[in-house]
């Protein structure tokens, strides 16, 4: 059985070495420029998450104004379905047209046939 100590070896005096940066200016550079354009484009992502928003609001109130005003003009509509079957009224007619203009209905002896023949 060997039981000796370890070889430690004196540390020797190594002659300095000039330390390299970990990046260079190129790279920092490159880095910067990556960064900012990321940042550019999340604050470019954000505005137009906003203006969609926004927008999206602005045509649902326009589609809301349109739906209030095309069931105004249905309910128009109806109203004036009524009125012109009111106005156009068989009695209605026949009163006017016998107190305005005395128009009667003919006797039966006033009434004559004519037929085509082919």
């Amino acid at each position: 059985m060997n039981l000796s100590l370890p070889n430690f070896e004196l540390a020797t005096a190594k002659p300095a070495r000039k330390e390299e940066p970990l990046l260079s200016l190129g790279q920092i550079f490159e880095q910067l420029l990556a960064l900012t354009l990321l940042v550019l484009l999340v604050i470019s992502s954000a505005l137009a998450v906003i203006y969609s928003s926004y927008e999206y609001r602005r045509l649902f109130h326009q589609h809301q104004t349109l739906v209030r005003e095309q069931n105004n003009y249905r309910i128009e509509w109806g109203q004036l379905l009524l009125e012109q079957s009111a106005w156009g009224s068989n009695s209605r007619v026949e009163k006017l047209a016998s107190d305005e203009i005395q128009m009667r209905a003919p006797d039966p002896e006033e009434i004559r046939l004519i037929q085509h023949e082919r």
